[in-house]
């Protein structure tokens, strides 16, 4: 049997057959290619692991839960350097800025269940200032279910991020039919691998493009290991699903004010 979602870690992704059908991306100078960002996070050790973000607002950036705050290490890295619209290992367009406050869900943090932390797998990171040049940023929306019916069959969605299989600093899109909705959840077969977690997942909806989601899990094979990013791996059988955060009113509420309380509880956490 295979494992259709796992536990929030590092294992959000997996390349599903029959082919890889991932693209660089060549102009990441161009919206909304600028607003995708490449995460260099320092747990303590100088090292900069990879992960995505994607600019929402000139200050503000949404990510996967687990690039601000590691379950496994129980602590946010000290440090989140982030990079809009990287090209290569040496061509930062933007330049790069670090984060000054990182919010997470509460309940990322302390879920009350395995599924109940991939439900809140999403995170906001806030810069001290704003990057020159980028002026323009993907709306935020949430689709109700008759929302995606109407828009069904055909719709797609993509994901666009940096992979760490692929060569350091390039940014891959890939677009694929949305497979399944869930309460909280989006499933496709777009192919991510390692250093995609947090990538921004978009539509064109009737109102234009859109961001509808944050890419955050994927699957694995029976010994565990991801699907076709894993050196000796295959791809994953045609039908299974990576999926993401899918945004609803509560994230959006939680994004545009993270210290607010409800009723008396704060639902973000200051990690960073």
């Amino acid at each position: 049997m295979y494992t259709p979602a796992v536990p929030v870690s590092d294992r959000d992704y997996a390349l599903i057959g029959p082919t890889d059908n991932r693209v660089q991306e060549p102009h990441t100078d161009r919206f909304p290619y600028d607003t995708v960002c490449h995460l260099g996070r320092d747990f303590g050790d100088g090292r900069l692991r990879g992960c995505t973000g994607v600019l929402i607002a000139p200050r503000c950036l949404l990510t996967a839960g687990h690039c601000l705050y590691s379950p496994k290490l129980g602590r946010p890295p000290i440090r989140v350097r982030v990079a809009p619209g990287r090209a290569d290992r040496d061509n930062f367009p933007y330049g790069t800025l670090n984060g000054v406050a990182a919010y997470v869900p509460r309940r990322f943090i302390a879920p009350l269940s395995p599924r109940d932390r991939r439900d809140h797998d999403y995170g906001l990171l806030i810069l001290g200032q704003k990057f020159t040049g980028i002026r323009r940023f993907l709306p935020l929306r949430t689709q109700s279910d008759a929302d995606w019916r109407a828009l069904r069959p055909g719709v797609r969605v993509t994901v666009s991020g940096y992979p760490g299989d692929r060569p350091i600093g390039t940014q891959w899109h890939h677009s694929e039919a949305l497979m399944r909705l869930g309460p909280k959840r989006l499933y496709y077969s777009v192919d991510t691998c390692p250093g995609d977690s947090g990538s921004p997942i978009w539509a064109n909806l009737p109102s234009g493009l859109a961001l509808v989601g944050v890419h955050t899990t994927g699957i694995l094979d029976e010994q565990g290991r991801s699907y076709g990013c894993a050196p000796g791996t295959i791809l994953a059988p045609l039908g299974m699903m990576n999926s993401g955060v899918r945004l609803t009113r509560e994230i959006l509420a939680n994004l545009r004010d993270p210290q607010r309380r409800v009723p008396g509880v704060r639902p973000m956490v200051r990690v960073l």
